[in-house]
């Protein structure tokens, strides 16, 4: 998707009234089954999926954090048990350049009136759509404006600004920890994630885009880790544990007083029911490496894919999907997250995505050489945050795991 789609989407306000969900009308039988990851907008899609179950039709939605894992082995199967998978820039392009994803084209054309169906949600290769987008995400920066104006502290612009911010904010004992992110996580994705946001915004590299060679492990690289080891030294001893999940519930609990976290979280921070946190924390663009650059995060689309291999029928399959991911469903929910669909209406929660994209915030690369890069990345870069070894060790091991990958997958040439 481009910045310009995603923008447009983001800051189209057309008046939509909050309407409940309409029942499911899609006459078919057999099954549909789903694999997704495990977030608040995934969780309220799969709900509206299984609206459309029936004595006829069953719908099994699997929200799970080993999707990816699971996904693989599915979809390179002879047959695979699931019939439709939710994706995002990273996770797609190994199964687009396998051949493993079903072209949609024809089916978007034959229900792009009955369910509204939008350009900017349709991620094509070429002329080839692939997946259906729902909505678009981005890391930013959280942090508690009750104690900024107790110590008066301006707004990181950039990640010495927030250092500095942690020093301050290191002597207030009313929270445990001055920061935290999600150095953990499973797979070490979440790890690996941190460091890609940070190394794009140095003016680093993952790969030589000409012969697909590591260049992660260059200086702007080891700048990237020594400061991933220099945050650490402000979170949770626990930190090398800790996925999104767990640095949200240290914001909700007033145990840590910034963090970077997912945009499509922010809404929870005033959930009155788990955060005691409430009205008290303000968003803002990731910081930036240097001054004036861009902040330290890319931005995301998530959507739906079919595979090839799907034991079901992918016609059921994708008016499924379309059902979850109409209109109306976005109207009900639209501080949930941000919505790719037109009748999104941003909103303070959001606000702080939609900066990071004006302010230049890259689209996270969507190639499969990313993808072998950011695995091998967050594999390895755990022993020099634990104090094993060198950031320059750490990063040698980690491209070196990467060109292993990368010659397997014929994208280097030995």
């Amino acid at each position: 998707m481009t910045r310009l789609k995603l923008l447009a989407a983001a800051a189209a306000i057309f008046a939509a009234p909050a309407v409940a969900s309409a029942e499911c009308d899609i006459d078919a039988s057999g099954e549909v089954n789903v694999i997704t990851n495990f977030f608040e907008t995934l969780e309220l899609l799969s709900n509206v999926m299984k609206e459309c179950e029936s004595d006829e039709l069953k719908i099994d939605v699997k929200l799970t954090t080993q999707h990816k894992e699971e996904r693989e082995q599915a979809f390179a199967a002879s047959s695979s048990p699931y019939d439709a998978s939710a994706v995002a820039n990273s996770s797609i392009t190994m199964l687009q350049a396998k051949g493993q994803l079903m072209p949609l084209n024809d089916l978007v054309d034959k229900y792009r009136d009955e369910y509204n169906i939008e350009d900017q949600m349709l991620i094509r290769f070429g002329d080839e759509i692939s997946a259906i987008a729902f909505m678009a995400n981005a890391q930013h920066f959280y942090y508690r404006k009750d104690l900024f104006e107790k110590h008066g502290l301006e707004v990181p612009a950039t990640y010495a600004d927030l250092l500095e911010a942690a020093k301050v904010l290191q002597a207030d004992e009313s929270v445990d920890h001055p920061f935290g992110a999600a150095f953990g996580g499973p797979g070490n994705w979440e790890r690996g994630n941190e460091f890609v946001n940070i190394l794009l915004a140095n003016g680093g590299e993952l790969f030589d885009p000409l012969t697909s060679e590591p260049v992660f492990n260059g200086p702007q690289g080891v700048e990237a880790l020594e400061l991933m080891g220099e945050l650490l030294n402000y979170m949770s001893p626990n930190a090398l544990t800790h996925d999104f999940g767990q640095v949200r519930q240290q914001l909700q609990q007033g145990e840590i007083a910034m963090a970077i976290q997912w945009g499509d979280q922010a809404a929870t921070m005033d959930n009155e029911n788990e955060s005691i946190v409430v009205g008290k924390v303000g968003f803002a663009p990731a910081p930036a490496m240097t001054d004036g650059g861009p902040p330290a995060t890319t931005f995301w689309w998530d959507g739906y894919v079919i595979p090839k291999n799907l034991d079901g029928d992918p016609e059921t399959a994708f008016q499924v999907i379309m059902h979850a991911t109409r209109s109306e469903v976005v109207a009900a929910n639209n501080d949930i997250t941000l919505w790719v669909r037109s009748n999104y209406a941003p909103s303070e929660y959001s606000k702080a995505v939609i900066d990071s994209v004006m302010a230049n915030a890259p689209p996270y690369p969507m190639n499969p050489q990313s993808e072998l890069a950011h695995g091998a990345i967050g594999n390895n870069i755990g022993d020099f945050l634990g104090g094993l070894e060198s950031a320059e060790q750490s990063l040698a091991d980690a491209a070196s795991d990467y060109r292993s990958a990368a010659i397997d997958a014929g994208l280097i040439t030995e």
